[in-house]
């Protein structure tokens, strides 16, 4: 069901997933990643009970008073807060004094009861799955995350396929193996080293780098003592003589004395790594993790090769030079990409930040001219008819943004109650025009007491890919009369009464929404 590990995960993310499968609601991780960080609020006990509702799963947050705390009133399994470290855990249960629990790290961790309340700040949230509880397209879904989570497993496969071929086209000695082993784990350590010094946020490389208690290779790897230069680290530079070699080892002939050479002229920077860690206080585990291999590549070639100065011949310098630029080239290629997609998911933050601030949509939505919805123009209404939040949209049969929004506004009323959805047609008015005919059945259904017809008439007609007009009104049998004619024209001169110039227009309570927010970008700022 869950593939993706959790210590993958960032911690809300992770314990929601956990929760879900123990409560056994069907949602797939990347709905549930997507949900709670384009939620205003992530990560917050609000985000959690808004994507929970959304998946039609009743639930309850509480402030209980710790010094009135009884185990016995607890339902488990509950997601419980942590004061100090602004983490959720999720608690499986609680009996002899221990708690046991699970995070983003381990499945199944328990800490004594009385060290739980002083981390605890009282805050729970409950839940309990529904028939209707889950996610729709669950498996359709699930599928793309399945493919999605193996690409990175698949280049690695690919990779190593690579290599073991490469393997049988040449000499097999014990020197080469040892070789081949340690520069593809140093590369592979480097490569988590580059990852971390764009994101230090990336939930499994910090996992790594938390093992012990002065670890630390954040403090490391941002200092100024890991750069060679502004534009380039020593990460990098690892990188390339790592990756340099490999290909170096595998498709270069006579490579390995000149790459003794190399590997030597490196150890002078494992003394000066670890003496500055040292000083620091700090240790930074992939690091020393690097230093260690460069010594272990250094007892090979010193054992099964010896250090001498090899004849150097033109094709093989030639070939070693091709072998370290190719990397660099890379690098240089995939760097900018990579930092600006960070920094991009950095001001998107800080964007949604802004973007999703009430008060402020609130002073910008209301700070323009506000359009009544006349009863007259008898628009389609859906929803609670006593909501205080009326979304008005104006709407062309055969607009795809507008079938778009439509299915945005039918998932809202499904989970929840507070808002009230009115449909406005803009269309000719006249025979001929294939808007006009949809417009005026959908009309002519809306007038009936039975709402529900025209709740699946409008689900059918968006959702279809082919607009047949002839098939959709066989299926959904509706004569209109004179009156729809006259309602219809109606909507027509009240959609050119307020200028709309494009579909699908939305209104909130009368007001216009505003550039640059979208329907989607407003669904937590309603109510």
């Amino acid at each position: 069901m869950w593939i993706t590990s959790r210590s993958n995960k960032e911690n809300t993310v992770a314990v929601l997933i956990a929760f879900l499968k123990k409560i056994s609601v069907w949602v797939s991780s990347g709905t549930i990643d997507n949900c709670l960080n384009d939620h205003p609020d992530y990560p917050s006990l609000l985000a959690l009970s808004d994507c929970l509702t959304e998946w039609k799963i009743p639930n309850s947050a509480y402030q209980i008073d710790k010094n009135e705390y009884d185990k016995g009133e607890f339902s488990f399994p509950l997601i419980a807060h942590l004061k100090k470290s602004g983490r959720f855990i999720l608690v499986n249960d609680i009996s002899n004094g221990i708690v046991n629990y699970t995070d983003e790290k381990k499945h199944k961790i328990s800490m004594p009861e009385d060290e739980f309340l002083l981390l605890w700040d009282g805050i729970v949230l409950y839940a309990e799955a529904t028939p209707e509880s889950g996610e729709k397209g669950y498996k359709l879904k699930r599928f793309k995350d399945i493919l999605n989570e193996l690409r990175i497993p698949a280049l690695v496969t690919a990779f190593f396929f690579g290599i073991v071929y490469v393997f049988f086209q040449v000499e097999i000695t014990w020197v080469f193996t040892a070789l081949s082993i340690l520069t593809l784990t140093a590369l592979v350590v480097n490569v988590f080293l580059l990852i971390y010094s764009i994101n230090n946020d990336n939930p499994f490389v910090q996992n790594l780098c938390s093992l012990g208690n002065k670890n630390d290779c954040n403090t490391i790897l941002k200092s100024k003592e890991a750069k060679i230069a502004d534009w380039l680290s020593w990460s990098e530079v690892g990188f390339f003589y790592f990756s340099g070699s490999l290909i170096g080892l595998l498709f270069v002939k006579n490579a390995v004395p000149i790459l003794a050479i190399l590997n030597l002229c490196c150890l002078p920077y494992t003394f000066w790594s670890i003496w500055y860690q040292y000083r620091s206080k700090n240790w930074c585990v992939l690091c020393c993790s690097i230093q260690a291999l460069l010594w272990l590549q250094f007892v090979v070639f010193a054992v099964g090769v010896g250090y001498t100065v090899p004849a150097l011949e033109v094709t093989t310098a030639i070939a070693l030079v091709i072998s370290f630029s190719i990397p660099i080239v890379i690098w240089a290629f995939v760097k900018p990409f990579m930092v600006k997609a960070e920094q991009l998911k950095s001001l998107k933050q800080q964007l949604k930040k802004f973007k999703y601030n009430s008060n402020l949509f609130n002073q910008v939505l209301t700070n323009q001219s506000r359009f009544s919805v006349p009863n007259d123009i008898m628009p389609i209404v859906l929803g609670n008819a006593e909501a205080e939040t009326i979304i008005t949209m104006v709407s062309n049969p055969f607009c795809r943004p507008c079938a778009t929004t439509h299915k945005i506004l039918d998932e809202w009323l499904n989970t929840r109650n507070d808002i009230q959805v009115k449909i406005v047609f803009t269309t000719a008015n006249h025979d001929d025009d294939p808007k006009t005919k949809v417009a005026r059945h959908l009309t002519a259904l809306s007038l009936r007491e039975d709402k529900s017809e025209v709740e699946l008439a409008l689900n059918d007609w968006y959702d279809s890919t082919k607009k047949d007009y002839d098939a959709w009104a066989k299926k959904y049998p509706m004569h209109v009369n004179g009156d729809v004619e006259v309602i219809i024209q109606r909507q027509k001169e009240w959609c050119e009464l307020i200028e709309v110039t494009f579909t699908p227009a939305i209104l909130v309570n009368g007001y216009k929404l505003p550039d640059p927010y979208r329907l989607a970008d407003i669904k937590y700022l309603l109510g």
